[in-house]
């Protein structure tokens, strides 16, 4: 709930760098899935957060289901269309979570890619409830960014301090893993759904010093709004990245939790 802020529309204003710079998920993610519940194409699943249809893409290509894919934001939507333009059964809806209308409609499965947690939590779990089936999931997955190498990840986070940007004592690892913990625990506390899989995905992407760049961009915290002088930030970052040989390896924790109804069982047993 921490996550929770109404600007939503900060990520539409850096669609470009969120296209450049923002990783997809690893298909160990959509194995996991298949472990819980055998999705088809005849499945209807509405993803929630589409931003530019990177996990589209990927639900669509893993089951090829009916996806009613919402995102409000226009520059991203335009993203996705492009990359979903031949992607028949993907329909992509202007709309937030919080206004949409499934005119009557309920779903075998609802997904959320890195997005669930800018709803609106007095909202986003009962609404949910209301729009599966019984039988059905709720599929939520989050990129959590560190950074590998501690030495660079400690300069990096001692700009933050200079630029009056938040932070604490906490190393990366431990910040990944306690936004990981209350993303799980927040889905229990609900009271309508119970996690019936947690699982943890690790990797190690390189970035360049622009691609870096690009990618704090696109963290709502990370803009004149909030830092005057993120500018000034950007480029001590990049000329930090520079002297490490222009490469900053990003480690990727994705935490994914699947869920199902409080009143219904389990559809498939899975491992977590």
């Amino acid at each position: 709930m921490d996550d929770f802020d109404f600007d939503k529309a900060s990520f539409d204003r850096v669609a470009s760098a969120y296209e450049e710079s923002r990783p997809g998920y690893a298909r160990e993610v959509y194995d996991r899935i298949d472990s819980v519940k055998a999705y088809t194409e005849d499945s209807l699943i509405l993803e929630v957060g589409a931003g530019s249809g990177i996990a589209t893409k990927e639900i669509a290509d893993r089951w090829n289901p009916k996806i009613i894919a919402i995102e409000p934001g226009g520059n991203l939507r335009l993203l996705a269309k492009a990359r979903l333009k031949d992607y028949g059964k993907v329909e992509i809806v202007a709309s937030t979570f919080e206004d949409y209308g499934s005119g009557g409609l309920k779903f075998d499965g609802i997904f959320s890619a890195t997005a669930f947690h800018w709803i609106d939590p007095e909202i986003k779990y009962k609404k949910a409830f209301d729009l599966l089936e019984d039988d059905s999931l709720l599929v939520l997955y989050w990129n959590n960014y560190g950074i590998h190498d501690e030495k660079l990840g400690s300069s990096i986070e001692g700009l933050y301090a200079k630029y009056g940007m938040k932070t604490d004592a906490r190393t990366a690892r431990e910040r990944q893993m306690a936004n990981i913990r209350m993303r799980r625990e927040e889905i229990e506390k609900s009271g309508l759904f119970r996690v019936v899989s947690h699982s943890i995905f690790s990797s190690e992407v390189p970035y360049s010093t622009q691609k870096y760049e690009n990618l704090l961009k696109t963290f709502s915290d990370h803009s004149k709004d909030k830092v005057p002088d993120i500018d000034s930030f950007f480029r001590e970052v990049g000329r930090t990245i520079d002297e490490h040989d222009g490469i900053i390896d990003v480690d990727i924790k994705v935490n994914l939790e699947i869920a199902c109804k409080n009143t219904v069982s389990v559809p498939r047993e899975a491992g977590g």
